[in-house]
């Protein structure tokens, strides 16, 4: 399927579908909150009372403050999943799903987390 809106930030890339974002941090980047204010405002723009999934493509190394995953979420988001490449962000993953109070999956593919992402949205 193609993206409907790709967004290329100095921080990441973010692929916007019909009911779910694919987000691709930069290598090296601490995700601030400033910098989810932006994916704040994309969302507001695009999913505005529509619900979608967020699926974080974390074939790079970067680093975010778990702590952001509680303080602020998205009323439309659904879920997230990550994608993860290996085994050290597998156990980020991991880590940061206990700060995330709501369906939060770990894949080790792109497809089989937009297969979830569809299954989330059926319920």
């Amino acid at each position: 399927m193609k993206a409907l809106h790709i967004f290329q930030l100095d921080f990441a890339t973010i692929q916007l579908y019909e009911n779910y974002v694919i987000s691709s941090i930069r290598e090296g980047v601490t995700l601030t909150q400033q910098q989810l204010d932006i994916f704040f405002e994309i969302f507001n723009t695009y999913y505005n009372e529509k619900p979608f999934v967020s699926i974080a493509n974390r074939e790079n190394d970067y680093s975010l403050d778990p702590n952001l995953l509680k303080s602020k979420r998205h009323p439309s988001l659904l879920g997230i999943g990550v994608v993860c490449y290996n085994q050290r962000s597998r156990q980020t993953a991991q880590f940061e799903k206990n700060f995330y109070n709501g369906p939060f999956e770990i894949f080790d593919s792109l497809e089989d987390a937009i297969n979830w992402s569809q299954k989330l949205l059926a319920e």
